[in-house]
């Protein structure tokens, strides 16, 4: 009995030590495989695979300059005067303004007016009866209202305007401010409260001829 006793007791202990032994080879082991160091796996990858990265241009400073607000404003509409036709002569545009609506307006109210024009080489004269209409004549006149003289070179820009005011600034400038070969000369034979009592002062035309004498 003692034997099997002694027998079981051996066979433990010799158990317990394959036991502590396993285990401390397996803590060996493990701690061997914490020490070795681990070897750095490079894998290639072939170039074919690799997607290409386009990096999008940075827009310039023209592009992300934003354009700056306009603010549109209305102009008013510029009154233009009626164009003058082509004239040959300045008799026939002269003629013309004293029967055109505007430049000559009023004047089927005035009274008879004579004035006596020199200009182009020629002397000439438009009037007007009493209840008559405007009329041009060639030659001299004997009893007109006033004397404009045009030199050959004033005729000719005069001839050229566009409009009516274009004329008149023409016909000022160059009788007030005469150049060598370019003038206008004025004279009044008749007292002017007379002329603007027939209707000078109301017509357009004849104040340009007349009244810029005063």
């Amino acid at each position: 009995m003692l034997s099997i006793l002694l027998t079981l007791q051996l066979g433990a202990i010799l158990n317990m030590s394959r036991f502590f032994k396993r285990k401390k080879s397996v803590k060996e082991e493990a701690k061997t495989a914490e020490e070795e160091p681990v070897e750095e796996v490079q894998v290639e990858v072939p170039e074919s695979s690799v997607k290409e990265t386009v990096e999008a241009p940075e827009p310039s400073a023209e592009e992300t300059t934003e354009a700056p607000e306009v603010t549109v404003t209305e102009k008013a509409p510029v009154s233009r005067q009626p164009t003058i036709p082509y004239h040959a002569s300045i008799q026939d545009r002269l003629m013309y303004m004293f029967n055109d609506s505007t430049i000559g307006s009023g004047i089927e109210g005035t009274d008879e007016f004579y004035i006596e024009f020199m200009a182009m080489g020629e002397r000439f004269w438009i009037g007007k009866a009493p209840l008559g209409k405007v009329s041009i004549k060639v030659g001299a006149m004997t009893d007109q209202d006033a004397h404009v003289r045009i030199s050959n070179d004033v005729a000719a820009i005069l001839l050229s305007a566009a409009n009516f005011s274009e004329f008149s600034k023409v016909f000022m400038h160059y009788y007030k401010t005469p150049e060598p070969g370019k003038f206008i000369k004025i004279e009044v034979r008749k007292p002017i409260t007379d002329l603007n009592r027939r209707g000078y002062a109301r017509v357009p035309i004849m104040k340009l001829l007349i009244g810029s004498a005063r």
